[in-house]
Order: C-alpha cells, then structure tokens, then sequence
C-alpha cells in the first residue's frame, strides 16, 4: 500500500503540475489579500500563515450556485462528506481522515454543536446566512480545545458593508425545491447592521436507497425537508478603537427519514442557535482586547416510534487580547464553555464545565513566520488537558515558500459515551492526536500551487465493545488508534478567460492495529473546477470525484467510488440583477455517500438574485 501511495501521489503531483504548466501565462505577480481569523484567532494576511488554510467568500458561494453547506465543502481540499439521504438528512465531514466529529464548527466564533453526539448539524447551516468559511486543516486544539483534531471549519454569517441596502433571492429546482431569502444591511453613521432571512423546502428523495433491506418494508417515499433561518449583526463604533455588537443566527429544520422495520415515516425536528454580544477595544497602540459571551445551542427533537427530545445549551465566555510585540503579535487569553444537557433521556451527569487558558506568539519577519501557541483545559470530567503547536515557514525565493508544523489535539468524551443510561463510562479519556505536517507553496500572478504532506497519530480512540465476549451489553472504551497520512494538493491559475481550480488528497486513514481503513473515507478524492466569463455570462464546469469507501472496520462492504459532473450557468442582467441555472450530477450516476442511503440523480435548480454592487 505504500509503494501505491508513493505512485498515486507522483502521478497526482505530475499532473497538477502539467495543468499548472497549460496555464502558465506569465501575468504581474498577484499578492493574496485574503485576512483569515480562523488560523491564529486574529487577523493575518493568508500569505504570512504556517498553516493550512482553505478561504470560501461570498462570491465563491454565489458564483457556484451550490445549494448546501456540505455541497461547498465537498470540493475543497481535504473534505471528505457523507450523507444519510437528501437534503437535511444527517451529514458528516472527514477532514484529512479524521472522524465525523474530529472537526470542529464554529459559527462567528461560537460552538453550536450536540454535546449529547459529539457532532454539529451542518445540514442545518443553510448557505442563506453564509457569508465566509474557512477551513483550517491540521489540529487546533492549541487554540480552540476540544474537537479540532482534524480542523476547524469557521462560518461566518452576514454582515452589514457600504451603503444599506437590501438583497433578494429565489430558486426552484427539481424534487419541488424552493429556496427563498431577503435581507438589508450595510453602515450608517458609526454603526453596522445586518437583517437576513431564508426559508427553503423540498420534497427530497428517499433516505433509503433500493438495495437497503429497510427501502423493501415500504419505506419507498420521499423523505422531504424544510429550513427557516433568520441571522441578525449589529455593530456600533463608540470611539476610534472601540466597538461593540450583537451576533445572532437561528435556524430550525424539520428532515423526514425512514423506519427500518416498518412503513412509517418519522421525522427529526432540530433547532440550531448561536447569540453572542462583544466588545472589541484598543487599550492602546499595541493591546487589543476582545470580550465576548454568548451562547450556542442545538435542540433536537426526534419524532420515531417514542418522541426522544436531546438539548444541548453552551454558555460560552471569551477574553481574548492581541498585543503588538516586536515584530509579531503575542496572544494571551482565557474561555470559559459550560455544557448542559436536558430532554427524555436521564444522564446522570447533565453538565460539565471547561475552563481554558491560551498564549501564543506569531510573526512575520522578513523571509521567516513563525507560529508557537500553548493550551491548557481543565475539564470538569476527566481533568486537565494540554496541547500546543510549533510552525515556521521560509520564502525560499520570490514565488516559493516552505513551512513545517508540529501539533497535538484531544477530543471529549461526549455526554452519550460518558453516561448514557445503561452503557455510558464515566471513565473515558479523551480522544488524543499528534500531528506533523511539511508544505510547499508556489504563487505567481494568478498561479497558486501547494502540497501539503500531513502525518496524524490518533491514539485512545473510543469504540462501543461488548463487557464480555458474547455480551448484549456494549459499552463505549478507550481502545482504538488510527493513522492518518498523506498530501493534499490544490491550485489555481488562469489563462485566455478560463479560470482553473483543482485539489486532490492522497491519504491513507487506517487502524493502526488492523492497517484497515477506516469507514467512510477514500484513500484519493479531489475537484476540479473549470470557469469561464463572456460578457454577462458566466459557465463553469465540476467534477467532484472520490475512490471507493468501506462502510465496515473489517472492510468488507465495499462502497464503490464515484464521479460527478456538474454544470452552471450565470448571467448578469445588469450590475444588481443575475440569473442562475445549475444541474448536479449532469450523467445521472449513481453512488453511495453513506452505505444503504440514497443520493439525487441528475436534478437542476434556477434561481434570480438582487444583489447591489458595491
């Protein structure tokens, strides 16, 4: 298997740099002027960072014409997704090989996620509200705690920009698919506001797919899906240096899924939440402070047989501050999250409470930047926990730079590990990772490459075994580790109005104890993009591709691999008004993202937009 991997990753890097070479028209040299919070919690120029990092904008979002949050993640580097059916059905992100809930989803800064699964609903994160993602890949616990041993995927919702103004939106598509959102913001006088609302409905497609045993007890109906959500920034600038706001954003989602045993269609009604007030101030020339408390929850409801209700509510407390110190900015901190969990199940521990203390240090100095951060949590469960990261890159010459890391990462046990009722283990250990990774970066005009070689040791994996062989009992242990290595490669580049993006990850997630790999991931998966402008038309072109998959540890059931084909057209009626048509899966293939579970054959959506320029 490595000598495979060895090839596949000469032939990956072979052809990135072939396609790279067709568009290597020479053009003045381009500087990146993307910020991205996510990778040091403060403002960095993207070309100054150690490490790896993925920005999506508004106008990505809007020129791609995807439908959902999983859509947009699906081509990006690194992204692995898995789904239980269509829209709003339970979706799950791999991020560089690691587990479902190895990730961590922040929305403006806040958890939302389950503390009872472990895992956030992004199926109910409607791009609506979506202004900005980043993805940051590699482990963060140094600077977010628990979750982050694969990554960190921030999304941050609208905001008030120029003049006020209001934006409109609205599509329909195949399965009676209707999307539908309004919103006004933008600056006025010292203050920054944003209003948006959206609503989407669909009929969806059966979660089951037809070689599912559960699909033949007459669970052949289309399992449907509605989402309202409603975000909501306001922001006042008291003094230079000094200002204060509100961040919210609701969303509540109803998605239908099928009975195993029986006809009846069930449904799962889930509320998603994140509120938050601040106060970002500037001492002085050189300390800045942010204060920020808020909460973030995610409320649950699942109508089955028995209605079991599952909520989760984090108050969550931040005191960040950012202080100027030669030629980087020194990073000192404190956070506070306090989890509660209610509803029809009686754990017997409802709440935990984790108390952080964070620094850091990050510069850029002439041809060297350097990253150092140190983490401690103290855990009202298992205790205290510490984690850091080492980075430092080197421009090399005008157009390369190089960079090496060293980090750890842990995750929690969640509530359902720790005391479900009947099987929970009070005496877990968090989840622990340690990572190593090497990149390279070529930037010249429009022409971006890097490679990215990563090496991540999971160990004290939780896994759910019997108390005694032939047991009826299972009961969730520390038991497993896991392997994750390989290289993600993406680019960008630009010739005779074609514009290209590709990336392609070359991995091998394994069990370290059995090389098998792990369930629901790929050892190659990747997306190339194709885009071109002609006047007011805007085409372009996506293949998303993965290799076969195992829905089994012992790698038995085999999920064959698959590629997608998907087209969109855009065309601007004039500087405000456009007009979008886009078909997923124009070859109508059919393919598996989750073992048993459907997925939509070709479908189109058309949709109209207000969005004044600015």
């Amino acid at each position: 298997m490595e000598t495979a991997m060895k090839h596949t990753l000469k032939l990956g890097l072979t052809s990135l740099a072939l396609i790279n070479s067709a568009f290597a028209e020479e053009l003045p040299l381009y500087q990146l002027n993307d910020v991205v919070v996510t990778a040091t919690r403060s403002p960095q120029p993207i070309q100054n960072l150690v490490a790896d990092v993925s920005v999506i904008t508004a106008a990505d979002i809007r020129a791609a014409g995807q439908s959902t949050l999983a859509e947009v993640l699906q081509a990006q580097p690194g992204v692995e997704i898995s789904s239980n059916g269509g829209p709003g059905t339970t979706t799950s992100v791999y991020l560089r090989g690691a587990n479902a809930g190895h990730t961590l989803v922040l929305v403006d800064g806040m958890r939302i996620g389950s503390a009872t699964t472990g895992s956030t609903a992004l199926e109910n994160i409607p791009l609506d509200q979506v202004e900005r993602i980043e993805i940051l890949r590699g482990p963060a616990s140094h600077l977010y705690g628990s979750e982050a041993i694969g990554g960190v995927i921030q999304i941050f919702t609208r905001s008030g920009k120029g003049a006020p103004a209001a934006n409109f939106s609205a599509g329909i598509g195949s399965f009676n698919t209707q999307t539908l959102s309004a919103g006004y913001g933008g600056e006025s006088g010292g203050n920054r506001f944003s209003f948006q609302a959206g609503h989407r409905e669909s009929d969806g497609i059966s979660s089951y797919a037809p070689g599912n045993p559960g699909y033949k007890n007459q669970n052949q109906d289309m399992d449907g899906y509605r989402n309202t959500s409603l975000s909501v920034k306001l922001a006042r600038t008291l003094a230079a240096g000094h200002e204060i706001g509100v961040d919210g954003f609701a969303s509540q989602g109803r998605s239908h899924y099928d009975g195993y045993f029986s006809s009846t269609d069930y449904y799962r009604d889930q509320a998603l939440s994140a509120f938050g007030v601040y106060s970002k101030n500037r001492i002085n020339g050189r300390w800045q402070s942010l204060v920020r408390m808020g909460v973030g929850s995610d409320h649950s409801d699942d109508y089955s047989s028995v209605k079991d209700v599952f909520n989760t509510d984090q108050n969550q407390f931040l005191w960040q501050n950012d202080i100027d110190a030669g030629p980087g900015t020194a990073l000192l901190g404190v956070e506070r999250v306090e989890q509660e969990v209610s509803g029809t199940t009686a754990y017997s521990v409802p709440s935990r409470t984790i108390q952080s203390y964070f620094a850091g240090y990050q510069a850029h100095a002439g041809l060297h930047s350097f990253q150092a951060n140190l983490r401690n949590d103290d855990n009202s469960q298992f205790g205290s926990h510490g984690t850091g990261y080492l980075g430092y890159g080197y421009q090399l010459a005008p157009r390369w730079r190089v960079g090496a890391a060293l980090g750890n990462a842990f995750k929690a046990p969640s509530f359902n590990d720790l005391y479900y009722p009947g099987s929970g283990n009070p005496d877990l250990r968090p989840e622990r990772s340690r990572n190593k990774e090497a990149s390279i970066h070529y930037g010249s005009g429009v022409h971006h490459f890097s490679a990215v070689v990563f090496d991540n040791q999971v160990s004290d994996l939780i896994a759910w075994m019997p108390i005694a062989p032939g047991s009826w009992t299972w009961k969730p242990v520390n038991i497993n580790e896991a392997s994750l290595r390989g290289v993600t490669l993406s680019g960008t580049s630009a010739a005779g109005g074609f514009h290209l993006d590709a990336s392609l990850t070359l991995q091998q997630p394994e069990d370290a104890a059995t090389g098998k790999r792990l369930i629901n991931r790929a050892e190659q998966h990747g997306a190339l993009k194709i885009s071109r402008a002609m006047g007011a038309w805007k085409l372009a072109g996506e293949w998303i591709f993965s290799g076969e998959r195992y829905s089994d540890a012992g790698n038995t059931l085999k999920m064959g691999g698959y590629g997608l084909l998907n087209i969109s057209a855009g065309y601007a009626l004039d500087k405000d008004w456009s007009l979008l048509a886009r078909v997923n899966n124009l070859f109508d293939k059919q393919y598996e993202l989750a073992r048993g579970y459907g997925t939509p054959e070709v479908n189109v959506f058309a949709g109209v937009r207000y969005q004044p320029a600015k």
